[in-house]
């Protein structure tokens, strides 16, 4: 008995705070989880998915400036800026990616596969191969994901080679992490490519 009472001391003073502060301790969410915004209920039924969460900071009357993107899914506007934005390899294929503007673990990569060379101005070039994700760094699997077995076209609007800016559009169908489908429309993006 008498080796039980440091045991208890030991625990009550060092084991006991550390697994009070895992129980409720506190962890801010910074991104969507991997999926979209959900409607919470007070049974044990799963939540129900209900669309991208909103962002104040995106108004579909602001200008569409260099370095900026922005898509509508549903009834929410999304936008953001690009990190980077260039020529993979050739200047048949560019990329460009960046955060949402309400969350830097969400966001968009864009890899857009062009019919034609990008070697002087070129105006309303259509590619029906591009490939778009709007991750989630918190999530296993993307928020949305185009797929080859689904139509998402980008159209280059212009691009001008001497300042090296293509501005475009894109839409299209993508698919959720549950394998169900959502509509990209009203996609915009300028970027600079290097």
């Amino acid at each position: 008995m008498r080796f039980r009472k440091p045991y208890f001391i030991f625990f009550y003073f060092m084991l006991g705070p550390w697994l009070l502060l895992q129980q409720f301790g506190c962890a801010k969410d910074y991104s969507f989880e991997g999926s979209d915004t959900l409607q919470k209920n007070d049974s044990n039924i799963p939540p129900v998915i209900i669309g991208l969460p909103g962002c104040l900071l995106c108004k579909e009357t602001d200008t569409l400036t260099i370095g900026k993107w922005s898509f509508k899914n549903g009834n929410t506007y999304a936008c953001g800026g690009t990190d980077n934005a260039g020529f993979i390899g050739t200047n048949t294929t560019f990329t460009f990616f960046g955060p949402s503007a309400c969350s830097t673990d969400t966001g968009v990569v864009m890899t857009v596969y062009l019919p034609i060379a990008f070697n002087e101005d070129r105006f309303n070039v259509v590619a029906s191969q591009a490939a778009f994700y709007y991750y989630d760094h918190n999530g296993t699997k993307d928020i949305f994901i185009s797929r080859s077995a689904a139509l998402f076209t980008l159209t280059v609007q212009s691009y001008i080679h001497a300042t090296r800016v293509a501005t475009g559009i894109f839409e299209g169908t993508v698919f959720k992490p549950n394998g169900d489908t959502s509509f990209i429309r009203d996609g915009r993006f300028k970027v600079k490519l290097k």
